[in-house]
């Protein structure tokens, strides 16, 4: 074939081909076509738009760097903004103590400041209930509790009557039960029980006397059924000696009901005075020892009455035998303690047993309670000058005015309350509340030769602590009365910079020493590694205490706390460090430049470390949280201290774990967003900069 030419091939599988070619079969296939570079698509991009594009891919780390940023913004601008006092020092803190978080009005169920209060000692009002079964009455106030009825968001869950029981002492609000009257174990005389005395007239009316004893349970905590005795005391109404004693009901060792009529005793009448058989009487019960045992009585009502006789009983009468009986077991206890006119005593344990008492459940307004309207009988006149001068009130009538005249009188009373009017600054303002759901009165008192005038009135306590309106408190307030949102932010601050300083000190010394030992090795790197695995083998904490312990008396706690943590913090940072240098020192391209003439340095910071930048960013951006985690916990087991760091928060608040949680919740909420978003944003910066990815999505 003319200009052909002819080629054989052998295959993978040795059999031999042949192929021919002509000239014909191969043509210029772009033998007129303009060829020239064609023009880039994409845009051209830098190292770190490329290494940002990649960071922004990355949902959770941008999720973790807004959290992480609007958290470094609160702890910025919280403490600078937040007019709240964190000064221990100001007296109003103390009425703010432990107030609920707030971020919702009262009653919204969430977040609203009010505290669920369960099994609350109700003040109960057992004279309408017994008339119609009405339940109504308040939280019981006293020592222990002092709630504020208008705080009460909602209505009160009452018990049902009979649902509790109280063994104990006596209290005002039970009703009921038994007198439980006690000989306890060693005992050897009897014990007495005595009601207070009075006199009957045996000529006048008919008296009887009913007693009502209760066995003794089955499973009864106080001791065993003990054998008693039922006396009247009495002597006449002329005689100085001591009572006689009348026994009415000897030897009994179980529950009785027992009826003695009074007014037919021969004794009784043989030792009353003449005319109108007036003797003076009391109930006395006696109850034996057992030995080696505690023996116990439940006495359930002993009540004195008198019938008509030759009179009709008045109501002075009926009064003071109320007085001398026992109707009321937990009732008759309670008086026993407040009056000493009607007052059972008792040689031996006498309490009240199995008494009935109504608890309640209710949600409550802490802050209606701390800075709500509260009615003042103590306003001076000290303090409407103060009101005047600050412009909050005007007075029509002078107060030097009112004073020196006649403030007793009702109608200078009347005309100088009329006279005194807030101003629309003292609408917002001023404690004092003057309208007419609010109204004013004097109370003055003349003491030695000096006339004190004060004055009663509503004060509305929110203005009084120095607010303009009702405060919120996000996170709550601690037990002293701290703005835990400041509080908790301004703590965070601290550690924050302690946490960057820290990591940029480390990081700094870390680079260097890993650098060298890694990028030089040999003997350089063999000496610099046995020099930090010595200081490595030291314990930090051991480090930390001390320092801290030999820190000099004008030398800040925080300042003392970087240098510990820089004592040994880099050592992480610089065996990565030199592990990144060790991977990378050995590249064709570090050999390459060595070849042109780079330098050491050149190597190092332009060709070693760029490679290793992504694995170092992670590092150092998870020391900050690492360092504020370790501040934290420090602070929190008491071993840094006169630090106003985050664990300090938390420690002053541990204690409250149980009782007020949120105290706790919310620092722990924070920090572990702060550690959480830490970590995603430093895992998005070693991908965004980790140079094998570099063009990649």
């Amino acid at each position: 074939m003319e200009n052909s030419k002819t080629f054989t091939y052998r295959d993978s599988k040795n059999v031999e081909h042949t192929v021919s070619f002509q000239q014909g079969d191969f043509s210029l296939s772009q033998v007129n076509a303009d060829i020239h570079d064609s023009k880039m698509k994409s845009k051209p991009t830098t190292f770190f738009k490329d290494a940002l594009h990649r960071f922004v891919k990355n949902k959770s780390s941008v999720a973790g760097g807004v959290i992480l940023g609007a958290i470094l913004l609160l702890t910025i601008f919280v403490p600078i903004f937040d007019q709240n006092s964190l000064d221990t020092t100001n007296a109003y803190l103390s009425y703010q103590t432990k107030l609920a978080p707030r971020l919702f009005s009262a009653g919204s169920g969430f977040w609203d400041g009010t505290t669920q209060f369960k099994n609350i000692a109700i003040d109960f009002d057992w004279d309408a209930y017994e008339k119609d079964g009405t339940y109504s009455g308040g939280p019981v106030t006293g020592k222990n509790a002092n709630f504020d009825e208008s705080a009460i968001v909602g209505s009160i869950s009452y018990s049902k009557v009979g649902e509790n029981k109280l063994d104990d002492s006596a209290v005002s609000y039970a009703r009921g039960g038994y007198v439980r009257l006690s000989a306890t174990e060693g005992t050897t005389s009897t014990v007495n029980l005595e009601s207070s005395e009075g006199t009957i007239y045996l000529g006048y009316y008919d008296y009887s006397l009913d007693i009502v004893t209760a066995d003794i349970p089955g499973e009864f905590a106080y001791g065993e059924q003990g054998q008693y005795s039922i006396n009247l005391l009495y002597k006449g109404l002329s005689s100085e000696g001591d009572y006689s004693v009348l026994p009415l009901a000897e030897n009994l060792s179980d529950g009785q009901t027992l009826h003695f009529d009074l007014s037919t005793n021969e004794t009784l009448l043989s030792a009353a005075d003449k005319g109108n058989s007036a003797i003076k009487a009391a109930l006395q019960i006696v109850l034996n020892p057992l030995e080696g045992k505690e023996s116990s009585l439940l006495l359930k009502s002993a009540v004195f009455s008198a019938a008509e006789g030759s009179m009709k009983p008045s109501d002075a009468e009926k009064e003071k035998l109320a007085g001398m009986s026992c109707s009321d077991a937990a009732q008759k206890m309670y008086e026993s303690v407040q009056s000493t006119a009607t007052r059972f005593t008792s040689t031996g344990e006498m309490k009240i047993y199995h008494a009935d008492f109504v608890t309640g459940e209710f949600r409550y307004d802490t802050y209606q309670a701390a800075f709500g309207d509260q009615k003042s009988d103590s306003i001076t006149e000290a303090n409407l000058r103060t009101y005047e001068k600050n412009g909050w009130i005007t007075m029509k009538y002078p107060l030097n005015d009112f004073v020196n005249d006649n403030p007793r009188s009702e109608e200078n009373q009347k005309r100088f309350l009329a006279g005194i009017a807030l101003t629309d600054e003292g609408k917002v303002n001023c404690p004092l509340r003057l309208d007419e759901e609010h109204p004013m009165s004097v109370k003055v008192v003349r003491g030695s030769g000096i006339t004190t005038v004060t004055f009663s009135g509503t004060i509305s306590r929110y203005r009084l602590y120095g607010y303009s309106s009702m405060p919120r408190f996000i996170f709550g307030t601690d037990d002293q009365g701290r703005d835990m949102f400041k509080l908790v932010f301004q703590g965070l601050r601290y550690s924050v910079v302690l946490g960057v300083v820290t990591t940029v000190v480390n990081l700094a010394i870390g680079l260097v020493w890993g650098a060298i030992s890694g990028y030089f090795g040999g003997w350089v790197d063999l000496a610099m590694e046995r020099f930090t695995d010595i200081l490595g083998g030291i314990p930090w904490v051991v480090v930390m205490t001390l320092i801290l312990i030999n820190k000099p008396d004008n030398m800040s706690t925080i300042l003392m706390l970087g240098i510990a943590l820089c004592t040994t913090g880099w050592l992480g940072t610089s065996s990565l460090t030199r592990t990144q240098f060790y991977r990378y020192k050995d590249r064709e391209y570090i050999l390459a430049a060595r070849t042109l003439g780079a330098s050491d340095g050149r190597l190092i910071f332009r060709h070693i470390l760029p490679n290793a930048i992504g694995t170092l960013i992670t590092s150092s951006v998870l020391m900050i949280p690492s360092v504020i985690f370790s501040e934290a916990s420090l602070t929190y087991l008491g071993l840094i201290r006169g630090m106003d760091g985050f664990g300090a928060t938390l420690t002053s608040n541990q204690k409250y774990m149980t009782t007020y949680p949120y105290l706790i919740i919310f620092p722990s909420v924070v920090m572990a967003l702060v550690m959480i978003s830490f970590n995603l944003f430093g895992n998005g910066l070693r991908d965004a900069f980790n140079p094998s990815l570099k063009g990649g999505e």
